[in-house]
């Protein structure tokens, strides 16, 4: 009995001790940067057929004509979720009930429809990275975490790795990520088509020095809200 007893117990402590070492905090995988850019891609007002967005509608790959006919080819739009018109060679963008374009981004949330917003990360409010090919090469995929500090002035935030551009000129992160770290972002007013609207677009964000902790496999290939970011960013940094 006695020898059972101790056999258990040993096998207890070897079970957490594996447990233990499985969930070991690794922040050893960093990556420092003082060139960035902004990613307004996903946000729920990027686009508007009146030029009413955060972004020009040039950003989106659509001239005023295209637009505003809501028509363009297979190669436009590439900022906007569109469909192929049936009996047509063009393609047309859909359309939110708020009038604004689904903008889009890789897919967050794979579930949802192509035609539905929420199918993408939205800018506004996900605090994400914007993957490239130096990311994939250290083995990042599409909703991996990070965690990342704004070396200049101590803010920092959880971050989830989304969307996808092909270079690696600067580190793009979205609107939602700046403010969360507090990086001051450029914008300018502008008019819609009709000229009856002032809007304000964002153009561009300062250069920080950031520092970003980034965990491969961390993610499940699916999308998470701000507050699931948060926490999960919270629990991989051992700060919780």
């Amino acid at each position: 009995m006695k020898n059972t007893t101790l056999f258990i117990s040993v096998f207890l402590l070897s079970v957490n001790f594996t447990l233990g070492q499985s969930t070991k905090i690794d922040t050893t995988h960093t990556f420092q940067t003082n060139s960035l850019a902004l990613n307004l891609d996903g946000a729920r007002h990027a686009y508007h057929p009146n030029n009413e967005g955060l972004l020009h509608n040039l950003n989106g790959g659509i001239t005023k004509e295209e637009a505003t006919t809501n028509r363009f080819t297979k190669n436009r739009g590439y900022g906007i979720a569109k469909k192929k018109i049936t009996n047509s060679e063009l393609y047309e963008g859909y359309i939110q009930p708020d009038g604004y374009f689904v903008s889009q981004t890789t897919p967050y949330y794979k579930d949802k429809p192509e035609s539905s917003s929420e199918r993408y990360a939205d800018a506004e409010t996900i605090p994400y990275i914007t993957l490239s090919p130096a990311w994939k090469a250290k083995g990042i995929k599409n909703c991996d975490l990070a965690y990342v500090v704004n070396l200049d002035n101590g803010k920092n935030s959880a971050a989830i790795f989304t969307d996808y551009r092909g270079n690696d000129k600067n580190l793009e992160i979205s609107l939602a990520l700046a403010q969360l770290l507090e990086i001051p972002v450029t914008t300018k007013k502008s008019s819609s088509y009709d000229n009856k609207k002032t809007v304000t677009r964002y153009v561009g964000i300062s250069n920080k020095n950031l520092k970003i902790y980034y965990f491969i496999n961390s993610g499940d290939g699916n999308g998470k809200t701000a507050e699931e970011i948060k926490h999960i960013g919270v629990k991989l940094m051992g700060l919780k």
